[in-house]
């Protein structure tokens, strides 16, 4: 058996860590996509509209 420039156990290291590293990258784009989807204060509706009896 010879052992070639890439063998199994360098392969599965490095597909398992091209998988942590997207699962890190999920997770915070997650963590940051939430928080800024629960601290959003939205559009006030009532400035839109114009003052009554204004000038």
């Amino acid at each position: 058996m010879e052992n070639g420039r890439f063998d199994e156990t360098k392969l599965l290291a490095i597909i398992g860590l091209l998988i942590s590293v997207l699962i890190a990258v999920s997770v915070l784009f997650g963590i940051a996509y939430f928080y800024d989807v629960r601290h959003n204060a939205g559009i006030d509706t009532k400035s839109c509209y114009d003052k009554v009896g204004g000038s």
